[in-house]
Order: structure tokens, then C-alpha cells, then sequence
């Protein structure tokens, strides 16, 4: 980087202070990796067996993401595995060897052995290691972390929704970044060619629901602070972040040591189940990233108010992101299965409160009133 870029890109280069109030580059414990590509190919069709043994527990298990619960199902996931393994490969010894006459070796009897493997003993090893490394993970002291700490960069807070609205009302990027706090959220995009004049290039805080955007090199800035939306919403949800990005593309070293470092941190239960009740949010509904980052920084008590907010559409209209062009498939279909785990409508209810409060503001709102 030159001098004058620092402004706008990473504040990364040895020997050279970062301008007051911005990131400094910190040493990290892992470093991101690519999307895609043959190795995550290989280690998502081998997790395809699993995900029927998974559903029952991500349906119905109900556990909070403690240290205590981690410990518990690490236990019940290794009796699952020698247990239920044991019992499955014994009948099937049974049924085809010793009652049918064939030979071990006959693919009527390799196959479903193969299958238990696959389906049951794979998903159970996985199971038990990731409950293993919760144990460490939400054991872990994270209070070096600035925002743990509750420290901000400055007063001014500015939150960037994804939504198609952040480049439809104009360039806003130079605004933006004069916000001492600016928070993004999944996989935003603002290093496409020219993007930086809608939205911005400054980030200090990155959310992230259980695709964990910042440890894939796409997504990923340097400095800036990762909060994890619903990481301890359950037991199971908080597993869920290892399953995807670890145990599916095969990245699980990377992912664990991410989640083992302390500028990694989540919103709690309790402010949570808080939201929720506030929206009005029953069932399985959640949520949003971006309804939880507003939440947080209209309580903080640093902030100065009102907290301003732009590219919230509250997935109105049949575009999702304003960088959906750019998303591949596999993402716009997740967007898509995603929005139903929300309330948009009551959210934006809740947003409208807010700003008659004089909590919250819209930037082209805020720009309107300064003019």
C-alpha cells in the first residue's frame, strides 16, 4: 500500500501507523481461504450421507451453546458412534452373511456397511470433534477483544445493509467512510470494480451468519472485528458454524482457529431472546444479522445517536442483494431458503419504531435534515 491509500484499503503495512481511529493491522492464527474450487467440491459431496442423521437434532434439540452442553453431547455423540455403529453393522452381518449364506465380500453386504460408514459413523465422528472444540471455543477468555471491551473507534456509527437500495439511491461511499464505525454483513461486496463509489470501502465490523464470509479470501477484511450473529442461539446452531465451513468445504483447522481467536466474538443468548421478544418473533423464526447489529449499537452506550442505517430493504422486491449479479448460484439459493427464517415485516416494523424514537436513521434521511 502507498501512504495515500491507507484511507481506503488494509492499514496493513509494517512500520506504518494507521490513521487515528482506524484499524491496525493485528497478527492473526489463521488466514482465509478460497471458495470453491476441487477440495471444497470433494468434502461437500462427502457430507451429503450426513445430513439426514443431522436433521433430527437440528430440528429438535433445543440445548444452549454451553461449555456444559458441549461436554454432555460430546459424550452422547461417541456413544452414538460406537453404539449405534456396532448395532447397525451387526445387523447387517446378520441379515446378509449369516442368514442369506453370502460371502463377506458380496456387494449386497459391502454397500450397506459402506452406507452406515457414510451416513452414521462419518457423521458422528465429525459430531464429537466439533463438540469437543466448542468446549474450548466458548471456554475461551475473548475479553482483549475491543468490542468484548466495549470499545468503539469513535462515536458515529454507520451500519450497510445488503440490500439493492445501497447503490439504487446514489454514491454514497465517501459519506460512509467518515463514519469511525462502519459494519457490513456476509458476503457484501464492495471490492467489485467501482463499487467503493456506492457503498464504500471501510469496514471495521463484519457479521456473520453460519457461512462464516470472513475466512473465505472473497470476503475477507484484514482488520475488522467479526461478530458472529446466532452462534450461541443452540447448541446445535453454534455446531453448525464448524459443520458448513469446516466440516463441508474441508477447512476445519482454519475454521477452529478463527473461532478460537479472540477478535472472533458473537452476540449473546440473552440480548437474543431480548430481540425477539421485542420484534415479536416466535417458532423457529430469527433475527437478521443486520436487525441484531442495529440492536447492538443502539444500546451501546458509546454510541452517539441515532445510529444510521442505509441498504435496509427488508427484502422487499424480488432482488435480495445489490451485488446479486455477482453471487453464485449456490448463494442466491441460499438467500432465498434464508429470508424464510425471518420476519422481514416485523423487523421493519421495529426499524419504523426506532426511528420515531430518534434512534435510528436512514443516510439519505440524515442527508435531507442536514441539508
Amino acid at each position: 500500500c502507498l501512504p495515500s491509500d491507507l484511507c481506503k484499503c488494509c492499514w496493513a503495512c509494517d512500520g506504518m501507523a494507521a490513521p487515528i481511529g482506524q484499524p491496525v493491522a493485528r497478527k492473526r492464527q489463521w488466514e482465509p481461504a478460497p471458495g470453491g474450487g476441487l477440495w471444497s467440491c470433494f468434502g461437500r459431496l462427502l457430507s451429503l450421507p450426513c445430513y439426514p442423521t443431522l436433521l433430527p437434532f437440528a430440528l429438535f434439540s433445543r440445548s444452549e451453546a454451553t461449555v456444559e452442553n458441549a461436554k454432555y453431547w460430546r459424550a452422547m455423540f461417541m456413544a452414538l458412534l460406537v453404539g449405534g455403529g456396532s448395532i447397525f453393522h451387526t445387523a447387517i452381518y446378520r441379515k446378509f452373511v449369516v442368514n442369506a449364506g453370502m460371502p463377506v465380500t458380496s456387494w449386497s453386504h459391502v454397500i450397506p456397511q459402506v452406507l452406515v460408514v457414510m451416513s452414521w459413523e462419518h457423521t458422528f465422528v465429525w459430531m464429537f470433534r466439533i463438540a469437543n472444540e466448542l468446549i474450548n471455543i466458548l471456554s475461551l477468555d475473548r475479553n482483549t477483544n475491543r468490542l468484548v471491551a466495549g470499545e468503539l473507534y469513535g462515536p458515529r456509527v454507520l451500519i450497510v445493509g445488503n440490500g439493492p437500495s445501497a447503490v439504487s439511491s446514489g454514491e454514497h461511499g465517501d459519506e460512509i467512510d467518515k463514519f469511525d464505525e462502519v459494519v457490513r454483513f456476509n458476503n457484501f461486496q464492495s471490492k467489485s470494480a467501482g463499487m467503493q463509489k456506492w457503498v464504500g470501502a471501510k469496514t471495521t465490523v463484519h457479521f456473520s451468519d453460519g457461512m462464516l464470509y470472513p475466512t473465505f479470501v472473497e470476503y475477507h477484511v484484514p482488520n475488522a472485528n467479526v461478530v458472529l450473529s446466532l452462534f450461541v442461539d443452540r447448541f446445535m446452531v453454534a455446531g453448525s458454524y464448524l459443520i458448513l465451513r469446516g466440516g463441508a468445504d474441508l477447512q476445519f483447522p482454519m475454521v477452529r482457529n478463527f473461532l478460537m481467536d479472540p477478535d472472533t466474538t458473537w452476540i449473546d443468548k440473552a440480548r437474543i431472546e431480548r430481540l425477539k421478544g421485542l420484534i415479536g418473533l416466535d417458532g423457529v423464526k430469527h433475527p437478521t444479522s443486520g436487525m441484531l447489529a442495529i440492536d447492538y449499537f443502539v444500546t451501546h452506550p458509546k454510541v452517539k445517536l441515532p445510529v444510521v442505517i442505509h441498504g435496509f430493504d427488508f427484502f422487499q422486491g424480488p432482488t435480495i442483494h445489490y451485488y446479486a449479479s455477482a453471487e453464485p448460484l449456490y448463494e442466491r439459493i441460499n438467500n432465498h431458503i434464508g429470508v424464510n427464517m425471518h420476519s422481514p415485516h416485523l423487523e421493519k416494523i421495529y426499524v419504523e419504531k426506532l426511528i420515531a424514537e430518534g434512534k435510528v436513521a436512514f443516510l439519505k434521511d440524515l442527508k435531507l435534515g442536514q441539508s
